[in-house]
């Protein structure tokens, strides 16, 4: 195996990493799992890959200078897609 390794980092950073990022976004999860857009499995995916992201330090200072519910989610993050799955589904609801 190549390449460089990346330490996981603490789950409970990174659960509140992904639930500012969702605030942010305006990516209402907690709704989204209620009506079954996403499982649990989905937000525990969620928080392994912020777990695994080398953005991180990066990513708490972006949100610190965004307005809640009006962020775009940076493409550096590894969430990103499903921020903007939720967000669609939200239209859609």
């Amino acid at each position: 195996m190549t390449g460089t390794t990346h330490k996981l980092g603490d789950t409970r950073r990174h659960y509140w990493l992904a639930v500012g990022m969702a605030d942010i976004s305006g990516a209402d999860l907690q709704r989204a799992l209620e009506e079954g857009r996403i499982t649990h499995g989905d937000w525990a995916g969620m928080v392994e890959r912020c777990r695994g992201c080398n953005w991180a330090d990066g990513c708490d200072c972006w949100m610190q200078t965004q307005s809640a519910g009006e962020a775009t989610v940076p493409r550096a993050c590894p969430n990103a897609e499903m921020f903007d799955a939720v967000i669609g589904s939200q239209s859609d609801a």
